[in-house]
């Protein structure tokens, strides 16, 4: 960056262990003469040391952090608790109704998708700054329809022991379709597709 960073610049902090999304937003962001990039971080660790010492309005956050960090709610818990100043939005590659609606329940200011425009973070950075609550397109309103059903949780948490749909069925006393039908009306509330993703969001997913 070029020049001195005027008062009211704002300054951001990132979150991100994919190296190539942590600096491409880094990049993006950096180029806006009204940002300020004061930290880019892997791991949540380097992200909570930033915001001890460092004025930041708005933190960026991936939600599905590597596998030695912390649960994404997790961190989310403990940045609204030790730094209830800074603006929380969450950068996920899953945009579910039901994670999104979590994830602004645990107190983040907005959330951006990873499929969305490259343009729309640092809109979205602006709006969460100025107060606002951001959330992806068809969000809204819609939150509350996709909640997952009390047989949805059960199937998916089932699903997370390692048992197939057929032993799902057999123990729940229910037929294999319907069992079926279950876990994918779940995947789909989710915005899930295979059972790896499943398993990659086991931490998060236990809490929805």
């Amino acid at each position: 960056m070029s020049g001195q960073a005027s008062p009211c610049t704002l300054k951001i902090a990132l979150l991100d262990d994919h190296d190539v999304v942590r600096h491409g937003s880094f990049v993006h962001l950096s180029a806006d003469p009204s940002f300020e990039v004061v930290g880019s971080h892997a791991h949540s660790s380097g992200l909570f040391a930033t915001l001890a010492t460092t004025r930041v309005d708005v933190a960026v956050i991936d939600y599905t952090l590597g596998e030695d960090d912390l649960p994404g709610l997790h961190v989310l818990q403990l940045l609204r608790e030790r730094f209830p100043w800074v603006r929380l939005l969450l950068f996920t590659a899953h945009s579910s109704r039901v994670m999104v609606s979590t994830i602004i329940a645990a107190g983040a200011a907005g959330v951006v998708t990873k499929n969305e425009r490259l343009d729309a973070l640092a809109m979205a950075v602006t709006q969460v700054a100025s107060g606002l609550c951001r959330l992806p397109r068809g969000c809204g309103e819609e939150l509350e329809e996709a909640a997952l059903s009390r047989s949805e949780r059960e199937v998916l948490r089932l699903c997370l022991t390692g048992m197939t749909v057929s032993e799902i069925a057999l123990r729940r006393h229910r037929s294999i379709k319907t069992v079926s039908t279950q876990k994918q009306a779940a995947f789909r509330k989710l915005g899930l597709r295979t059972d790896g993703d499943l398993y990659t969001l086991r931490h998060e997913l236990a809490v929805v």
